[in-house]
């Protein structure tokens, strides 16, 4: 598998932008520990798939000491809407010799702050399920039991 063409290290604000989150990370977003996105995004239109194991391989999320496994039953991604990123992307880092490499453009970020309006998504097998949505300061989950 050979890296993708890398983008030119510009993205257009309110550009649909997204990034797998390991599962260690899931909860510290969704209680507040973590308030930053860091290191690998992709432009949505080239990384939405329908299935945890098609990201496991597009995005090479097969690294070494990475937590993503090509038979995982889920993947949590963020979705949100470009902001100024000019002072925070750097060129993505070459993979380690012979390493798995993305089939999708990439990005590298430096952590920056999470945008307002920011969602969290479950990825299954055929189906994505919507998990919260971030208003600034908390996110905020859909009501269950209604």
């Amino acid at each position: 598998m050979t890296q993708a063409e890398q983008p030119s290290g510009t993205i257009v604000l309110g550009t649909p932008l997204q990034k797998v989150i390991p599962p260690r990370l899931v909860e510290p977003y969704l209680n507040g520990q973590r308030s930053v996105i860091a290191g690998y995004v992709h432009l949505a239109e080239d990384s939405a798939f329908t299935d945890p194991r098609s990201y496991y391989d597009a995005l090479a999320l097969g690294y070494e000491g990475s937590e993503f496994t090509p038979d995982m039953a889920e993947v949590c991604v963020l979705r949100w809407l470009a902001l100024d990123m000019t002072g925070s992307l750097l060129p993505p880092p070459t993979p380690n010799g012979g390493g798995p490499a993305s089939t999708v453009p990439e990005f590298y970020t430096l952590p920056v702050p999470i945008p307002v309006g920011t969602e969290m998504y479950r990825i299954t097998s055929g189906a994505q399920e919507f998990i919260a949505r971030y208003d600034g300061q908390v996110w905020l989950r859909p009501a269950r039991g209604i």
